[in-house]
């Protein structure tokens, strides 16, 4: 019975070529393509990509309604986040290398920011002017508004909208808001003061800005008078340095102007005279006179002068 079925089963192996070879699926060497194996688009070329670039969005996206539009942001956002998130050991080819864990970290912290962005209309509207603002765009200002009137605060944005404090990233509220009355509400959570409100203040609002002012002016003085004392320390502490100096220089800088002194300072002299004189002349090394030695045959010598100043006196 057992060898019937050995025999079938060779049977049918033999007659599949399917089975009867085998085969054998090896590890391409070839990098992969991320974005492709996610159906996704190519991360954009230039440095700063737009959040619309980075998700691949185009117009025609755009016109989708609010709940497709978040659809497909969110398919895109954990695709790209597969991708790119730190923690992930996916290997990504970069300018012939392998991305570093940095560049990785900085792809995934733009994604990050063009998603928040994106999901929320509000914001989204708000980087739509930013992205779109320039003199030709903007609509003419015919400068009959009021100071808190709509056309206003767009002629005011539209002078100042390449100052770098009224970058999107800096101060997102100036781009959100339609009037300053927003503006200000956004930007500091309470309604802006009305003409009555500034009118009843207005002392209160004089006497604070006349206070900073002095304030102001006080610190400026104080730290001028800050200023002056440290250069008056400095300037005495380099007359007592001068002082201790000439000083010394009176005492000869420790060394003293009596007998005893002068002639320690000339064996001192002497001593190395002579032996910078026989290293010269390759004179060999003999042993040196001690101070007493020197000094007994100094003595010796000055008393010999004496002796023969005197004789000659006495033969005169």
């Amino acid at each position: 019975m057992l060898s019937l079925l050995q025999k079938r089963i060779a049977v049918t192996i033999n007659s599949n070529p399917a089975i009867s070879k085998a085969h054998y699926a090896t590890a391409s060497q070839e990098p992969i393509d991320h974005h492709k194996r996610f159906q996704l688009h190519e991360w954009p070329k230039s440095a700063k990509p737009s959040a619309y670039e980075i998700f691949g969005l185009t117009s025609k996206d755009m016109g989708m309604s609010t709940l497709e539009l978040n659809k497909v942001l969110k398919r895109k956002y954990l695709a790209l986040v597969k991708i790119y998130h730190p923690d992930t050991s996916l290997s990504i080819q970069y300018k012939g290398g392998e991305m570093t864990a940095e560049m990785k970290r900085k792809r995934f912290d733009m994604i990050q920011e063009a998603y928040d962005i994106l999901k929320n209309p509000r914001r989204r509207t708000a980087y739509n002017r930013y992205q779109t603002t320039s003199w030709d765009q903007q609509g003419h200002y015919s400068g009959n508004g009021g100071q808190w009137s709509k056309e206003n605060f767009e002629a005011y944005r539209r002078a100042h909208a390449h100052r770098t404090r009224y970058n999107f990233e800096n101060d997102e509220q100036f781009w959100s808001a339609s009037t300053w009355q927003d503006y200000y509400q956004m930007k500091y959570n309470r309604p802006p003061p009305t003409k009555e409100e500034l009118e009843k203040n207005k002392y209160k609002i004089l006497f604070g800005v006349i206070a900073v002012g002095v304030l102001g002016f006080g610190l400026q003085i104080m730290n001028a008078i800050d200023k002056t004392n440290q250069y008056l320390l400095e300037t005495h502490r380099l007359n007592m340095k001068s002082m201790k100096d000439l000083n010394e220089s009176y005492d000869n800088y420790g060394e003293g102007y009596s007998d005893a002194d002068k002639l320690r300072r000339f064996l001192i002299n002497r001593r190395s005279t002579m032996k910078s004189k026989r290293e010269e002349e390759g004179v060999e090394k003999e042993p040196e006179p001690s101070d007493h030695e020197l000094l007994t045959k100094f003595a010796r010598k000055r008393v010999d002068i004496w002796d023969r100043e005197e004789g000659n006196n006495g033969k005169h």
